[in-house]
């Protein structure tokens, strides 16, 4: 008698159990609207996973895989998971492919380009936001995010502790209760690293909005001491803590214009507010707008044929003065003569520091 072969239980080939899953992951992962997947490569990627699967059987596996992803929503919200996903038969294709995801890829690529704008979050969190971002894409997908946009002179927090931080703010205005935090600066004797601020004195307020200004964040906070609300760059704030004190500067923070406050923190707006005409050469027209807006409040007038001028309230300030004078000679202030004079004398002491004696 010939030699009986062992079979092992149930008569399943080796791997067979993991078979489906592993058909759906390999969908997942290397198709999209764009590219599919034959039965043959099929076969062939599951010979790396060490099973010989033959073609009935995996025709049987996304056959079954798309018939449960098509089920009814209500049957689908049981499982969450699947809800979103879409598999079919390309002809042109020769393939099955996943069509549809619960995320839009535009979505997805612009949820990585704001990961890699922001500031606030460190390298490492950097890498480990993106690695999820591309866990929600096929292989061609997470190329073209790779490939996507160059960010010029972007610089990153070297404080991984940023996100731990926020958490804690939030937790703390949702608890109306203070925090206690340390401050910290960069020293010419080291601008590798940070050190605190008065010789690592705790800081202690209360939190009411975190604000986001230039791919960083920052933290508006009332300060009981001085009772005014200070505005701090969370990337510098150190082992930030819930302090078992309830917040103070409600009636403050309600009153408060949170445009306006922004706009007199962060930029050129800190001071005494006037209304003043600027005249700008036409080419500046789409950069004063972003500047200014287009609220009926201000007022666009042509001038000439080369030049119109704004009338606006702004905040006189030398942050003001320095960002005018970015413009050059293309843009002059021409009324009140008290915001002209105050101008000229900027300008002056400017120039008084480079006179020789």
């Amino acid at each position: 008698m010939g030699e009986t072969k062992e079979r092992k239980p149930g008569g399943k080939k080796p791997g067979q159990k993991y078979k489906s899953l592993l058909v759906w992951n390999l969908l997942l992962k290397r198709t999209d609207e764009n590219h599919a997947a034959g039965i043959k490569e099929i076969q062939e990627l599951l010979e790396e996973y060490g099973i010989d699967a033959e073609r009935h059987s995996v025709s049987r596996d996304i056959k079954d895989l798309m018939e449960l992803l098509n089920k009814d929503q209500d049957v689908m919200m049981e499982d969450r998971d699947l809800l979103g996903y879409e598999v079919e038969y390309d002809a042109q294709l020769h393939g099955y492919k996943v069509v549809r995801r619960p995320y839009e890829f535009d979505d997805l690529r612009l949820l990585a380009e704001c990961v890699r704008a922001s500031k606030f979050i460190s390298q490492k969190q950097e890498e480990s936001l993106l690695a999820a971002i591309e866990g929600l894409c096929s292989e061609h997908q997470v190329k073209e995010l790779k490939n996507e946009v160059y960010l010029v002179g972007r610089s990153k927090t070297p404080n991984r502790w940023v996100m731990g931080s926020m958490l804690t703010i939030n937790q703390a205005i949702r608890d109306d209760v203070k925090i206690g935090f340390k401050y910290q600066k960069y020293t010419l004797s080291d601008r590798s690293n940070q050190v605190d601020r008065r010789k690592g004195t705790e800081y202690i307020f209360s939190p009411f909005k975190l604000i986001i200004n230039d791919g960083n964040y920052y933290l508006l906070a009332f300060d009981s001491k001085s009772q005014i609300m200070k505005t701090f760059r969370v990337d510098r704030m150190r082992e930030v803590k819930m302090k078992h004190e309830p917040r103070e500067g409600h009636e403050i923070y309600e009153q408060m214009d949170m445009q306006t406050h922004c706009q007199q923190h962060f930029g050129m707006f800190s001071g005494d507010k006037q209304r003043i005409t600027i005249r700008f050469t036409n080419s500046l027209l789409d950069t004063v707008i972003e500047r200014f807006g287009n609220d009926p409040s201000i007022h666009y007038s042509k001038t000439d044929d080369k030049h119109f001028s704004v009338t606006t309230d702004v905040v006189l300030s030398k942050q003001f003065y320095g960002w005018l004078c970015g413009f050059w000679k293309q843009a002059v202030i021409t009324s009140p003569p008290e915001a002209v004079e105050d101008f000229q004398k900027f300008l002056a002491d400017i120039q008084s520091k480079y006179e020789t004696e």
